[in-house]
């Protein structure tokens, strides 16, 4: 035998060893040589649509997603998704799931999670715990669709590009925002600032704390992109900057072109001022450096010295443009005191209600019963997305969580044996074939259907972020081809990602925008792929049934409780918005499109107290006051919602007179402050409708605990005003008009 047939003799011995891991796709047996199934090409176009939808989320705001809603399209896609891949899999022999100690743990967390929402639906506020619930479906829907479809290395490569493209278009917006959207908006503010208010849908008088405040927002520099929140923004671009960090450290080729990926990134994560993006950034960099450069890698040193001379260049470009200044680093202890508050709030309402939490959707609505005097504001969550879990959801829902994060750093610690990162491509991989045309053109796609999908949120997307993103993200995706094709994606780096973004969490919150947090279960999905051994189970054909039956229950669920409700009620409170002349008509048609939400019941009370006061008849205050009662019943832990009740109510006795009037707001006022007892203002006007009501003791004790709170808080836009708190010293008057 000679040198070169003994050479291939061992190599074809070696293959026919090798066990198969859970990334082949082709079914094929230990000895066999690998089948491409006619089935895999429809999980290459499932492959495209998955892609799709994981870009097309961070594309228009989440973090409105409990009162509105504007994600249920997206999840009824994801429902679509699984359906289409169930339906692929009866008319298969043999159907093939990765499915292990840690797709059990999110798979239980999805479950307490639902039955935490539906038993806030049946008892708490329904609308946002029920939106909430298929947000989080639609979620653990995504991380078990990923880690089926992403089959080969080479796509697991290709979907890496597309997120870290999205990354760079989000931030190319970002910059456009900082250096031309804002400053625009800015300049016509200043010219007109009652116009520009009332263009933008609100209007508050000169002087007032809302006006200060919104002036405060209007005069912030950090850019948001298509996000509510620069924190959110910071949120998705911290994993994906780091990925392409790792895929730096890891690659012998091809470097400088990621580089060049990083530049827009980097930079829109400074300005966006995220102190909790910048630590989780540098922790991900620490990791990157231990864990992802190869060993016989020499790097040299032009490469650290050019992106240590790029970094500086950008720093000292955000200083100079005002983007970077020294708050960053005095106003550090006040932020982290502000989060020390929300958690120490969040903990007394975890130990009210350890077992099923507050409900998904309800933080906002149960915090301010926990609020501290001191506290900045009534924030939706507690900004640590361990304790959103917890709040949310209750402790059987965390320790889900903690179980399927500790299974998941178990899977894909590197070991000493190599597979994590040093394995080369595997049979199967070169055998078949490879998606990375289809998530491509899933990336695309993602981008095209932004703009019909972001229409029905609340924030829909301008055209400039796509005319922008869209060719950013193409020159992204042209610059790294040649690493999908012929790189090397360290089994690590997404578990590295995945932990930066942890840590960026653990200070931002942010776990239940799925614009965010669509990353996490990707990088999850991303690294269990390639860091398990672990092959794909075998099922029978009627499991694949089951599931399909499964998919189309969701399917028709969500529908029916969410999409549908939720879509037809936007269009009539569009509609009413729109035509004030026939807005109660409209509103009308909107509380019985969707049964659930308070908001057009709110709607309707309030233009029915208008007509009432124009015109006081007794029936106009009969419906108001239905209205008014069933907006409550479906808000019944809102402050606000009962504090504005109380209000509607003082009005009525001043026209009126009537002891009855005043009395329902004596008890609505009340139960406003049993609901946020550390608000001052809800104090006072429960201390002027006990005087109104002829109640000097309780008017004493209200306005007593009014002006404690008052002194209390740092914060200007709680402090009462001037008159009215001159009023409650004196022992005076007062009015509830304030």
């Amino acid at each position: 035998m000679t040198k070169r047939k003994r050479h291939q003799h061992e190599i074809a011995a070696s293959r026919k060893a090798r066990p198969q891991t859970d990334r082949a796709d082709s079914g094929a047996r230990e000895g066999e040589p690998p089948r491409s199934a006619p089935a895999d090409g429809l999980r290459r176009w499932l492959l495209g649509a998955l892609v799709a939808l994981f870009v097309v989320r961070p594309l228009f705001p989440s973090e409105s997603a409990a009162i509105e809603g504007d994600g249920l399209p997206v999840v009824m896609l994801w429902i679509a998704l699984a359906t289409f891949w169930m339906l692929g899999a009866i008319g298969r022999a043999e159907f093939r799931v990765r499915f292990g100690c840690v797709d059990a743990a999110v798979l239980a967390l999805i479950v307490f999670h639902t039955i935490a929402g539906v038993v806030a639906a049946a008892h708490l506020s329904p609308r946002p715990a029920v939106n909430v619930l298929w947000e989080w479906i639609g979620l653990g829907l995504a991380y078990f669709l990923a880690r089926q479809f992403i089959v080969t290395r080479r796509e697991a490569r290709a979907a890496v590009v597309a997120m870290i493209a999205l990354a760079v278009s989000l931030s190319g917006y970002g910059l456009y925002q900082y250096c031309y959207e804002m400053p625009r908006t800015r300049a016509e503010y200043a010219a007109d600032p009652d116009a520009a208010m009332r263009a933008a849908g609100m209007w508050f008088p000169p002087g007032s704390p809302q006006r200060k405040l919104f002036e405060d927002r209007l005069a912030s520099t950090e850019p948001i992109a298509t996000f509510a929140l620069t924190n959110s923004l910071a949120g998705y671009l911290v994993p994906w900057l780091v990925v392409a960090a790792g895929i730096v450290a890891g690659s012998s080729s091809g470097r400088v072109r990621v580089v060049l990926c990083m530049i827009p990134v980097a930079a829109c994560l400074l300005l966006t001022k995220s102190r909790s993006g910048y630590a989780a950034a540098v922790f991900g960099f620490l990791l990157v450096g231990m864990l992802c450069r190869r060993q016989k890698l020499r790097i040299g040193w032009k490469l650290p010295a050019g992106v240590a001379a790029i970094a500086t260049i950008l720093v000292a470009a955000a200083i100079l443009a005002g983007g970077l200044d020294r708050e960053i680093l005095s106003e550090a202890s006040k932020s982290l005191g502000y989060r020390a508050q929300y958690w120490q709030s969040t903990m007394q309402m975890i130990g009210d209600k350890p077992l099923l939490g507050c409900g998904p959707g309800n933080f906002q609505f149960a915090y301010t019963k926990y609020k501290l005097p001191e506290a900045s504001e009534e924030v939706a969550d507690p900004h640590n997305f361990l304790l959103e879990v917890w709040a949310t959801a209750g402790t059987p829902a965390m320790l889900a969580m903690l179980a399927a994060l500790a299974c998941f750093a178990w899977k894909v610690y590197p070991r000493s044996n190599g597979r994590h990162g040093n394995v080369p491509e595997a049979e199967s991989d070169v055998a078949t074939p490879s998606g990375d045309i289809h998530v491509y053109g899933g990336a695309v796609c993602g981008f095209l259907a932004a703009v019909p999908l972001g229409q029905m949120s609340a924030g829909p997307p301008g055209l400039a972020s796509v005319f922008i993103g869209l060719p950013m993200a193409a020159g992204c995706i042209a610059l790294l081809r040649g690493w999908v094709g012929n790189g090397r994606l360290p089994g690590v780096l997404p578990a590295i990602g995945l932990a930066a973004l942890l840590v960026n969490l653990l200070a931002a919150g942010g776990i239940g925008f799925p614009g965010v947090a669509g990353s996490l279960w990707l990088l999850a999905a991303l690294g269990l792929n390639e860091s398990s051994d672990v092959a794909p189970r075998s099922l029978p054909r009627g499991v694949a049934l089951g599931g399909l039956i499964v998919a189309i229950t969701l399917a028709v669920t969500c529908h029916q409780s969410a999409y549908g409700p939720v879509l037809r009620c936007q269009g009539f409170l569009r509609l009413a918005e729109s035509n004030p002349a026939d807005a109660r008509q409209h509103l009308a048609a909107a509380t019985l499109a969707d049964p659930l939400s308070a908001r057009p019941w709110q709607q309707l009370a309030a233009i029915t107290f208008d007509a009432w006061q124009q015109d006081p008849a007794a029936e106009k205050f009969q419906y108001f006051e239905t209205c008014n009662a069933t907006a409550l019943q479906r808000e019944p832990n809102s402050s606000t919602a009962w504090a504005a009740s109380a209000d509607w109510y003082a009005k009525a006795f001043a026209e009126t007179g009537q002891k009855e009037h005043i009395d329902r707001a004596v008890q609505h006022y009340r139960r406003a402050v049993q609901l946020y007892p550390n608000n001052g203002m809800h104090w006072a006007k429960l201390a002027l409708a006990h005087r109104a009501a002829g109640n000097e003791a309780a008017f004493r004790d209200g306005a007593d605990a009014a002006l404690r709170l008052d002194q209390l808080t740092p914060h200007e836009d709680k402090k009462l005003p001037e008159e009215l708190r001159r009023d409650l010293s004196a022992g005076g008057i007062g009015s509830f008009n304030r």
